[in-house]
């Protein structure tokens, strides 16, 4: 109890942003302090701790990690560059070469930071439990240190952040789309977790109000395609947040076409790129990005008459480019199609076909 005690009171001097000569650095031992008052919260408030096999598949399903291949007890997920936009796996040795080669920042401040909204988190195999790291004082609240006296908090975040993770619980996550919502859209934008709508749907909204309150309207189009896309730098690769493409295809109707309007006008950017040779994307990235903004954008044109339409014609991704381009271009996009079996995409073999039939008047339709 005094080990933690003394971690409270150096906790005060923890700064999220300004950092200060002073300053108290969280290390592992922070780490280490919180994990069974955390588990004991999370009982004390009816969670029912899941079985290995189980947890170990919901990580898996969100996260894409192999808990199995890890010899590390407490897995960390990061939420940023260096490291976790080069991959999962990394020792914590070489981390630190990363850190101190392409940061200014400690690997104690950069594994174990305290973030108020948001931070790295650390996936705790014994326990089975998933967290960020937490100030001890919203754990724990010690009434005497040499009495033993002391009381477990209920921690709201913590609770709904595991029953929605493990159990999928639906009012867990209303709970943080309400209350923690910097937190549950940090599963999409830090850790590519796209395969809940309602999670996709508020980055979404929370992206286009603050483009549109601000007066950023000329940025809609590429703040939705780097939501899609993901590139932080040249040289790494491409990575597709599929899941989006999904929920705005669920979403889109004859009364709702926004999302989908700002990605079609968007793929104009996509389509002049094919003849920048300083591109930050290949070839190859360009006509892969193409083909999955083509399947849901190019299909929902199908479906719905009034997207894309203009003043007097109505175009859409492929169709635009099938009338506009070479006709040697338009062979190569569709070459690189055909050679990765359409990128086992449900719709693009149908909208290729429907492009075909674009004119100067634009759809045949």
């Amino acid at each position: 109890m005094e080990k933690i005690a003394q971690h409270i009171e150096l906790q005060k001097r923890a700064f999220v942003e300004d950092h200060t000569p002073n300053e108290y650095i969280l290390t592992e031992e922070d780490l280490l302090l919180q994990q069974p008052l955390i588990v004991r919260s999370l009982v004390n408030s009816g969670y029912k701790i899941p079985e290995y096999s189980e947890f170990k598949k919901r990580i898996a399903d969100y996260f894409k990690v192999d808990l199995d291949k890890s010899k590390e007890n407490i897995v960390t997920l990061y939420i940023d560059e260096p490291v976790f936009n080069k991959g999962i796996g990394f020792t914590d040795e070489e981390i630190k070469n990363i850190i101190l080669k392409t940061t200014n920042l400690t690997f104690d401040l950069y594994k174990y930071r305290l973030a108020t909204l948001k931070g790295n988190l650390f996936i705790d195999k014994e326990r089975k439990i998933v967290t960020p790291m937490n100030f001890l004082e919203t754990l724990i609240q010690i009434d005497n240190v040499k009495k033993n006296k002391y009381k477990i908090k209920q921690n709201l975040k913590l609770l709904s952040l595991n029953k929605y993770l493990i159990y999928n619980d639906s009012t867990s996550l209303t709970y943080l789309l309400s209350r923690e919502k910097e937190l549950v859209h940090s599963l999409l934008l830090d850790f590519n977790y796209d395969q809940d709508n309602r999670i996709n749907e508020s980055v979404m909204d929370s992206i286009y109000r603050e483009d549109l309150t601000f007066g950023r309207n000329n940025f809609l189009g590429i703040d939705f395609f780097n939501l899609v896309f993901k590139k932080e730098h040249k040289n790494h690769n491409l990575y597709i947040r599929s899941g989006i493409l999904s929920t705005i295809e669920n979403d889109t109707n004859n009364q709702n076409i926004k999302y989908a309007t700002i990605l079609l006008n968007y793929s104009d950017e996509i389509i002049n790129e094919l003849s920048n040779k300083n591109s930050f994307y290949t070839t190859k990235e360009l006509y892969k990005i193409l083909a999955y903004l083509a399947n849901t954008i190019d299909f929902l044109s199908m479906k719905y008459k009034n997207l894309g339409m203009s003043s007097s014609s109505r175009w859409n991704i492929l169709g635009k480019y099938y009338y506009s381009a070479k006709k040697e271009n338009w062979e190569k996009l569709i070459n690189e199609f055909k050679t990765n079996n359409y990128y086992n995409l449900p719709n693009l073999k149908k909208v290729v076909n429907y492009a075909e039939q674009f004119d100067s008047v634009g759809a045949p339709d």
